[in-house]
């Protein structure tokens, strides 16, 4: 057993509404049972006694061991559908929408300086947009398109180690056929992708109010938002806590947009060990 399950166990040890869920079974035994033995001599009543605990003992292990080892799970939040699994972005259905971060500039040039060649980022680019005047294209359509000037912050914005000057709101969207590409991140004067936390929230309640505009009734998915972030200025975050900011922040969302929607969050198979999938079935029974 690895390092990271062994902890989601020591979590839910200590999780009352775990134990409440996991002893529902056993309890709903040992009630029929308590009938059913007041026709047992009570030798037998011992014997029987036994048996059930050790069967419970053996359930709860189980429910444990399945509990632990989740690697989806699907929350109800105010009618909409949001869901988290293993996956990749790039390969899911092209009917949906699908979210690549961007940063503030929405640059392009991946040279492993200004955009990482493993970054999603990067991928997305070196496969949408493989050859130089493909890239010029993009600028231009960005540049040009209505939505976006909407939410300019700064033009001829000075970078001295290069880069788009357009500057945008954080949680802006460029609609680029089916995927919805998002500024993310700030970048420094060393072209360093940082964010604070009052930023992180802002930017995705920004993103969600443009998701509601853009998604057309589609399912929107997209990967786990601020964690190739390594530069989290005021605030230290696991994967697991930046699920749940993602999850709020939506359900905040959803106080504005009442509309039924689709939002499905893919984990990379890397990241998996650090999601308690089980505990996130607790947002869905909280309200904000």
């Amino acid at each position: 057993m690895n390092n990271k399950r062994f902890s989601k166990i020591k979590e839910l040890i200590f999780d009352t509404g775990f134990w409440q869920s996991a002893w529902t079974i056993p309890g709903i035994l040992f009630a029929v049972a308590t009938g059913v033995l007041s026709f047992f001599d009570i030798e037998v009543k011992g014997y029987l006694f036994w048996i059930l605990v050790m069967a419970s003992s053996l359930y709860i292990f189980y429910y444990i061991y399945r509990s632990t080892g989740l690697d989806s799970v699907s929350l109800n939040l105010d009618g909409s559908t949001f869901e988290i699994n293993i996956g990749d972005i790039f390969d899911q259905n092209p009917d949906d929408y699908k979210v690549i971060a961007f940063n503030e500039y929405f640059d392009t040039v991946v040279d492993d300086n200004l955009i990482a060649k493993s970054s999603l980022n990067g991928k997305y680019l070196m496969w949408k947009y493989p050859k130089k005047r493909d890239v010029e294209k993009f600028n231009i359509r960005v540049l040009n398109d209505t939505r976006l000037k909407e939410n300019i912050k700064e033009t001829n914005a000075e970078r001295k180690l290069g880069g788009n000057t357009t500057r945008y709101e954080l949680g802006s969207i460029f609609r680029d056929n089916d995927y919805f590409l998002v500024a993310f991140s700030k970048f420094n004067e060393r072209n360093e992708a940082n964010l604070r936390l009052t930023e992180y929230a802002t930017c995705l309640l920004k993103f969600w109010d443009e998701v509601n505009t853009l998604y057309n009734q589609k399912t929107v998915v997209l990967p786990l938002l601020g964690s190739g972030i390594t530069r989290h200025k005021d605030f230290r975050a696991t994967n697991q806590e930046l699920l749940e900011v993602l999850i709020w922040t939506f359900k905040i969302s959803k106080v504005k947009f009442k509309e039924p929607s689709k939002v499905r969050v893919v984990i990379h198979e890397n990241q998996k060990g650090d999601i308690n999938f089980y505990k996130l079935k607790d947002l869905e029974k909280t309200s904000v």
